[in-house]
This record gives C-alpha cells, structure tokens and sequence, in this order.
C-alpha cells in the first residue's frame, strides 16, 4: 500500500486531540494522524484484496465501541475485500448475548469483552488459542511485545496460553481540582492545619487529610462542599474497595478478601464516605461524573473516561482538572480485549480483522473513540503524549494495578461480583460490622466454589 488505501471510497475528515487524519476518495491518500503516516494499514500487504466474497460477523457494545469499530470497517473491507457486519449491542445486553452466542448460536467471529469474560471463555474452549493464528497468519510486523507487558500478560493469556490481545485499557484514575490545589490560600490553610505542603495524595493516609480539608462540614472554610467523590451504586462498590488496597481473590483462584490488607482497605472505604455526597451510594456512572463536573468535589477516582465530561462545554471545571495515580497505588484493573470465537467458520478472516485493529497503525485509527492505546510505541509518539493530560497517569498506573474489576473466576465471575457487592454496602452502610462483612464474602465465595466445582 505504502500511503495508499487501493481505491478507498470514503470522504471523510477525523480529528481528535491534536492529530487529524484525511482519507480522501479515489486515489487513496493517507494523510497523517498524530504526526504519523498510516503507511502500514494493508499489515505489510498481507490485506490485498483476498478476502472477496467472504464475511464475519462482529458484536459490539453500542457507544464508542461500535463508534471505532464503524469507522475502521470501511477501510479494513476495502484493504481486505471482504464484508464485515456489525452488531451493536446495549451495554446491559451485551455480555449475555455474547455468551448466549458463543453458548448456541455461534454466529459471531470476533469476541471484543471484558477481561474476566474472556477469561471465563477461554477456561470453556469458547474462543480459539491465538498464537497459532499469529504464528500462521500476522503480517512481520504485528509485534506483540510491543503490548504494555501488564496489559498482554494480565488481558490475554489464561493458564499460560494467549487467547486474546489488549484492545482497550482501563484502570481507575485520580482526578483532582487543579484550582483548588493550586490556590495560595488553600495552600497555606492546608499547611497550618496539616504540618505539610498542600499536593495531590499519593498515599492513603495524604488522601483522608485533603479528602477532609475540602469537606465544608469539616472545613467551614473550603471552596467546595466535598472533599471526595465516586460512584458507589451497587454493582461498583467493590472498585473504591480495590483502590484502597482490597483484593477478592489471589493468584490461586482463592478468596483474598477477609484479612488485615482487607479489613484496612474497607475502614479506608468507610472513612472516605465522611468526604462525600450523603447520596453516594445511589450514584452510578453519569449521576457521579455529573455531580465532579459541576465543581461539587475537590477529588474523583474514576474510569478514563470522566475525562471527557470534565472537557465538556456545559463542564464547570473545564480546564481546571489534573490526573494522577490513585493514591495507593492499587488501582482496580479493567479493560477490554480482543479474541477469535471457536466457533468461527473463517478464523483467518477474523484474525486479520483482530490484527488489524490492534495493529499499531490500527491503535491509531481507534484514539478518538476512548479506545485508549495498549501499546507502548503509540505512548511514545510525540502528538499522542501531547493529545491527552491522561496519557501520563493512565502509562503510570497500568504499571501498578492488580485486581481485575469483576472477579476473575471464570463461570462464577458475575455471581462472586454480586455477593461483594451485597457485603460491601452492608458495611459502608453501616447494617454489618467491617468483620462480618469481609468474613461473609469469604464464605459465599467458598460456597459458590464448591458448587461450580471449582477447587
């Protein structure tokens, strides 16, 4: 190809950030995106057109998901020759018409899911080993060691065998008001108070000290009315756990939840909540990032993607947010990557496809659509560094983050979910004593073990 789409029939103008790519109609040209030319599109000529006459079917979650994979269809068929159809999913959908897929209908070739899905899938023979695909199939080019090593080694391989590659990082960040912290009078009431300078937490302890100084209640004085802020809905009570320091199970498969690292972990938890909006635990995604975004909270651990509603228009704190580690340096760990089903009737087509949109002129193409990279090169590229104020934090804090965000059991996974998150509000709530709560979830983690068979 080299700076060639054959004869793409698209007209369209992308720009996200700092970067802008053009792929003009007829003779092809690839302009550049990030400062890069995508000169490596057709995977080193591997995608010449062979595919004619064949298809795969793709599910995806509706959204930004089915907003990337839409604008990378089209070129991918063009380069390919091949048809690609997509199914978009609801969120609340999707994950059990994925596993209804994989379970009945086998319909679909390429599995995009969470991580301890794919995990889960893989346990059950439900997608295809993929370096076979890889050693048989990638152009050269496609380096898989180019993958953040915590990302390929915690996303894809189950049981020491590679069943899928990253797509899309997760990890919870730390979003502060830059305004506040860098407020001279902030800054020296802190000090007189606290002995210390006024900056971002990076410990637990330092969290509690600015998580309260920005509390009106416990500070008449502070700019706004809460020091802290998350979303504690049930169903994402446990991620708060795991950012203090909480685990659910260890290398082993085993509960890791009721011990010292735990019971500390959820007393961080319930003292957090002294910082933040009484209604907390009756926020979920969009009701908090709202709440952080009209200037309520000095401090938000979040998903990347409360990013963009802070840079929104209607925003009051656009421009006036910083991202950092979440103090700990415990993130909970999320994530999405990308398999074949087994039950693919063209895992070569559908392999190149999975190729192609984690090539690393794929990652490119993806960005704008909060498809955050998983590959170190595309960190290092200068325009991409300079497009978001995430990208920093985000490189950081993959390196320290552990515990998945569901519980990588496969089977049971959405089953263990759901008894920390009943355990874990009874203590926050104050209906269950941190003990009993952690010691409860031990036992029903043991319990549901026993019954799935699972030692």
């Amino acid at each position: 190809m080299k700076k060639k789409l054959l004869s793409l029939v698209l007209a369209t103008v992308m720009v996200t950030g700092t970067g802008a790519t053009v792929w003009a109609s007829g003779d092809g040209e690839v302009i550049e995106k990030y400062g890069t030319e995508l000169t490596n599109l057709d995977l080193d000529g591997t995608l010449h057109g062979q595919y004619e006459g064949q298809s795969i079917v793709i599910p995806v979650m509706s959204g930004d998901f089915e907003k990337a994979i839409n604008d990378v269809v089209p070129i991918f068929e063009e380069l390919s020759g091949a048809e690609v159809t997509v199914e978009s999913v609801p969120g609340e959908q999707f994950t059990d018409k994925l596993q209804l897929d994989l379970n009945n209908t086998k319909r679909y070739d390429v599995v995009l899911a969470p991580i301890a899905f794919l995990h889960s899938f893989a346990a059950s023979d439900k997608i295809e080993p993929l370096q076979p695909l890889i050693d048989e199939y990638a152009c050269d080019s496609y380096d898989t060691s180019d993958f953040i090593p915590a990302l390929f080694e915690t996303y894809g391989i189950y049981k020491d065998t590679l069943y899928a590659v990253p797509y899309k990082p997760d990890v919870e960040l730390l979003f502060y008001r830059k305004d506040l912290f860098e407020d001279e009078a902030n800054q020296a009431a802190f000090k007189e108070k606290y002995g210390r300078d006024l900056t971002v937490p990076e410990t637990n302890e330092e969290l509690m000290e600015v998580a309260e100084f920005f509390t009106k209640s416990e500070n008449p004085d502070s700019p706004v009315d809460y020091g802290y802020s998350t979303n504690m809905l049930k169903g994402t009570t446990r991620l708060l756990f795991y950012n203090r320091g909480g685990d659910d199970v260890d290398d082993h498969g085993q509960p890791n939840m009721n011990n010292e690292a735990g019971l500390e972990a959820l007393n961080r938890v319930i003292e957090l909540g002294k910082y933040a909006p009484a209604e907390w635990m009756q926020m979920g995604w969009d009701e908090a990032n709202q709440f952080f975004a009209n200037g309520n909270a000095a401090m938000m651990e979040q998903w990347p993607g409360l990013w963009s509603t802070c840079q929104s228009e209607t925003s009051a704190v656009k421009g006036k947010i910083g991202v950092a580690a979440a103090p700990g340096h415990t993130p909970v760990l999320g994530g999405w990557g990308a398999g074949v089903s087994a039950f693919s009737q063209n895992k070569e087509l559908a392999f190149k496809f999975l190729e192609f949109i984690t090539s690393k002129d794929g990652e490119l193409l993806k960005i704008g659509n909060t498809m955050d990279p998983c590959r170190t090169s595309t960190y290092e590229i200068p325009d991409v560094a300079a497009s978001s104020e995430l990208y920093a934090a985000l490189m950081e804090s993959l390196g320290y983050a552990k515990t998945l965000a569901d519980v990588d059991v496969p089977y049971i996974s959405s089953k263990l979910c759901d008894v920390m998150e009943l355990h874990l509000q009874e203590a926050i709530s104050g209906t269950a004593t941190p003990e009993d709560a952690l010691a409860d979830i031990e036992s029903e983690f043991k319990d549901e073990m026993e019954k799935a068979g699972i030692e």
